[in-house]
This record gives C-alpha cells, sequence and structure tokens, in this order.
C-alpha cells in the first residue's frame, strides 16, 4: 500500500528501469511497512479479551473483529536473519537506504536509525530480539487529503490517523507532514499487541453478549388438567430468569482499546392466540407466590380455553434490545436494536363454575 509520497517516488524510480522491491513495502501516510487484509482472526481468537456478560459459545462461533495493524517480522529477503541486528542494519544500509532519496527520501523516516544500534547493545546483553514491520489492513482506512495543501495531504492525514490509533512506533517529521514509524525491534514475542478499532470491539462485544431468552413460567398450573391455567383468570406469568429483562454489559478490550456495549430492555411483550399483553422488567421477574400482589406482577386472562393445540397455546415471550458502546479513546455510538424471543407452550382449560381465586 503505497503512500501518496512514495507512490510518486516509486513512479520516478521505475522510470530509470529500477524496482523498490527489496524494501519494506510503504503505504498510507508516507510510511514503510506492509498492508494487506489482515491476519485471519476465527472464532475464538485470543486477540480479544472479554468481560461481563457474554456467552462463552457464542465466543468461540463467532470470529473476532479484524485488526486495523499488526507486527510481523520483516519479510525483505528470505536470506535475511531479523534477529541478527547487525544483519538488519546493513541490509537497510546498503540494500535500501541507498534507493530512499529525492521523493522518496521521506521512507528513511520509517526507522528510528539509533534503534539499529540500541538493537546490536540489546543482543549483545544477551536479550533475544526481533525485527518488525507494521501492517495495516489497508481496508479499514477512510481518509481523504488536501491537494492543495501539502500539510493536509491524504499520506500525512493518514500518518496522523495510525498514529492517534495506536499504530506504529510513533512519528518523526516530514518534509511537510508526519511520517509514521512502521518498523521496530522488540524482545521476540513481545511485540505489540494487535489494534482493534473501537468499533469493531463493540460490534464484536455485541455479538457475543448473552440475550438471554426469555422463557416463561406461569400460574396455575391444574395438576389434574395437565398443569393447565384457566379460562378468564389472570394467569400470572413471569421470565424463568431474571437476566432475560433490564440490562446487560460486555466489555471486549484488544491491546490498548477497550469498548463497552450495554443493552437494555424496558420489559417484555407476551403475544398469544387467546391474548396479548406488555410487561415492565419488576412484573416480568416477579414470580408467583401464595402472599404476592397481583397489582405487581405480569398477567393475562386467556379468553378462550386451549382446544386444537395439544400442547397449549404457544406463547411468545419477546424482548426488544436497544444498546450503546462506550470506548476507552473517547470514541461511543449505537448499535443496531435487537429482538430476541421464546416460545412456551401453555394449556389452557375452561372450568365448569365461577372460578374467584386459584390457591
Amino acid at each position: 500500500m503505497l503512500s501518496l509520497m512514495l507512490r510518486t517516488a516509486a513512479t520516478s524510480v521505475a522510470a530509470l528501469g529500477v524496482t523498490l522491491l527489496a524494501g519494506p513495502a510503504a503505504f498510507a501516510g508516507g510510511v514503510g511497512g506492509g498492508s494487506g487484509e489482515g491476519p485471519s482472526y476465527t472464532a475464538g481468537a485470543s486477540h480479544v479479551t472479554l468481560s461481563g456478560d457474554y456467552s462463552p459459545a457464542k465466543q468461540a462461533s463467532v470470529a473476532s473483529p479484524a485488526p486495523l495493524c499488526w507486527w510481523e517480522p520483516i519479510d525483505w529477503s528470505t536470506d535475511l536473519d531479523v534477529t541478527d541486528p547487525q544483519a538488519v542494519k546493513k541490509y537497510w544500509d546498503e540494500e535500501i537506504r541507498p534507493w530512499l532519496t529525492g521523493h522518496a527520501a521521506e521512507g528513511q523516516l520509517a526507522v528510528h536509525y539509533e534503534r539499529f544500534q540500541e538493537a546490536i547493545r540489546a543482543v549483545k546483553k544477551g536479550q533475544d530480539i526481533t525485527w518488525y514491520q507494521l501492517e495495516v489492513d489497508e481496508s479499514q482506512l477512510h481518509v481523504t487529503g488536501s491537494d492543495s495543501d501539502p500539510t493536509q495531504a491524504a499520506g500525512y492525514n493518514e500518518a496522523r490517523a495510525l498514529d492517534a490509533a495506536g499504530c506504529g512506533s510513533g512519528t518523526q517529521p516530514g518534509r511537510y507532514g508526519p511520517i509514521l514509524v512502521t518498523m521496530d525491534w522488540f524482545v521476540t514475542g513481545t511485540q505489540p499487541d494487535p489494534v482493534v478499532k473501537p468499533e469493531a470491539l463493540a460490534e464484536y462485544a455485541y455479538e457475543v453478549m448473552d440475550l438471554v431468552e426469555p422463557t416463561l413460567d406461569w400460574n396455575p398450573r391444574i395438576g389434574a388438567l395437565n398443569e393447565a391455567s384457566l379460562v378468564n383468570l389472570p394467569t400470572w406469568l413471569w421470565v424463568d430468569q431474571p437476566q432475560a429483562v433490564g440490562v446487560r454489559s460486555v466489555t471486549a478490550t484488544a491491546g490498548p482499546v477497550s469498548a463497552t456495549v450495554t443493552a437494555r430492555t424496558d420489559g417484555v411483550s407476551i403475544t398469544s392466540p387467546a391474548g396479548t399483553t406488555e410487561c415492565g422488567i419488576d412484573a416480568a421477574r416477579t414470580a408467583y407466590t401464595r402472599n404476592a400482589s397481583e397489582a405487581d406482577a405480569c398477567t393475562l386472562s386467556f379468553d378462550r380455553a386451549s382446544r386444537g393445540y395439544p400442547a397449549g397455546f404457544p406463547v411468545e415471550a419477546r424482548t426488544a434490545w436497544t444498546a450503546q458502546w462506550t470506548s476507552n479513546v473517547g470514541e461511543s455510538g449505537s448499535l443496531a436494536a435487537k429482538s430476541v424471543g421464546r416460545t412456551t407452550d401453555i394449556p389452557v382449560a375452561e372450568s365448569e363454575s365461577l372460578v374467584t381465586s386459584v390457591g
């Protein structure tokens, strides 16, 4: 993914019959590094950690969000030992740096040059190090620039955006704007975690959130009538798991970025062939007890018996969830509403006499 400046440089050099394949690929912002669609982060990938009301089953089946950027060992040459800092410096000085002149000179700023000597000293002290290059998922970059103001060129704006997102090892000042540092060494295996956009983390957190299906319980249950309720008697209905209504929250974290999704429902909607009702959170959680007040309950009076329904009326309970997200980097927003439903079969029988109460 060539930057605006390095594309120009590459075009000029190509006109002389020279290719720049020996060095690191350059991408947005006039920076050196790689580009691609991102490593394959499948279901259960470990670069995202979760806390809160998430479903382990969903975590195992939903692919983790693709990172915006990540570090991989430099791949300039199959013969180059990227754990040998002297070899890496020699390759940079002899095979890459000579071509980074003129329009391409800013490519030299893709690395803090003093890091070469620091790496050599680290190895002499017994540390195992590896040189890495930054990779960026170009499809996630949506940056524009000015054709008239060189300080706001798309390349510089891309560098600013990536730096603000936590990609790279800082910036160095270029001719008109910042150059992202995209080549660095780290103790082997300790390169920074992949950076994921907060909105992508929020969408993932919402996807794996455990929105519990609202399974209903009811009273009365007349044992002699196959656990049936009675026609025209207020039947108590409640969700058998209190977390099926109310508030759910999940936090997803990848490297330095975290996003928290909070989903809310106002209660539960109940529909059946013989009646419907709407119940708030407290009522939906109120299970029948002998001394409980009907005023606090979720009740539905069925207007007829469930003849023609061998297992009873199919009574659907459905919750509507709205979700908001926040992040530790200041971004926030809303997510699409979700609806979760569950059908419970409730038999309803007629009474041969006026029923005024059921114990």
